[in-house]
């Protein structure tokens, strides 16, 4: 098997040393990480109310391989301020889906990536984001806003608005143009209002193993 790009790698340890000079969670989801120090282990079979509960903005979670959830989780993690890695040898994720998808043998490249962050970490130039710029009055980058969200609250009466859960953390959200919202749905949103319900993707298929017949 080959190894993992050098350049996805790097990109993996510096969204995971980023989490861990600020304070957050390493998540690792699918793979057996108890022995892995540093990071926090949960299952495939019910990542998604796990992390919701338990990840905050500014975290990293590494999903490991192919579970049914995978892409409805990694769907969500932008609304929680949340950066997806995804690691695995088969069945990767549409491009955009994740942060950054780095191919390999998980039980190589995940303490790749936690060991390549522990260097990182002691360099702080390597962590500082890309800074953009702007000298125009109006800044078309700022103004053309499009944050995801997940709905935590549909709105009590008419007219009012959603609670909405945003990498920003929890905020009203008018749902006017949308109508009716439920929680768990994630909505695209500008200028303080929902604009477009965002489609969770299909559950990922999984070979189901054969049984071994005695």
């Amino acid at each position: 098997m080959s190894a993992a790009p050098a350049s996805d790698l790097r990109i993996a340890a510096v969204h995971v040393a980023r989490a861990q000079v600020l304070g957050g969670t390493v998540h690792v989801v699918g793979d057996d990480s108890a022995a892995l120090s540093g990071v926090r282990a949960a299952g495939q079979g019910d990542a998604v109310e796990i992390l919701r509960a338990t990840a905050r903005s500014g975290d990293a979670a590494i999903i490991v391989g192919a579970f049914a959830d995978r892409d409805r989780l990694l769907a969500r993690l932008p609304a929680w301020g949340v950066a997806g890695i995804w690691v695995g040898d088969a069945q990767r994720p549409a491009d955009g889906m994740a942060t950054v998808c780095v191919a390999g043998d998980a039980e190589v490249v995940v303490p790749g990536i936690l060991a390549l962050a522990d260097d990182l970490r002691e360099d702080p130039a390597a962590l500082q984001p890309a800074i953009v710029e702007c000298t125009d009055e109006v800044c078309i980058t700022c103004s053309d806003e499009g944050r995801l969200g997940e709905v935590l609250a549909a709105p009590p009466v008419l007219f009012a608005p959603a609670r909405v859960r945003t990498a920003d953390g929890q905020e009203d959200v008018d749902v006017t143009i949308l109508g009716h919202v439920r929680p768990g749905d994630l909505v695209l949103i500008h200028a303080g209002m929902a604009i477009a319900t965002v489609p969770l993707p299909p559950e990922v298929p999984v070979p189901i193993a054969a049984e071994v017949m005695s």
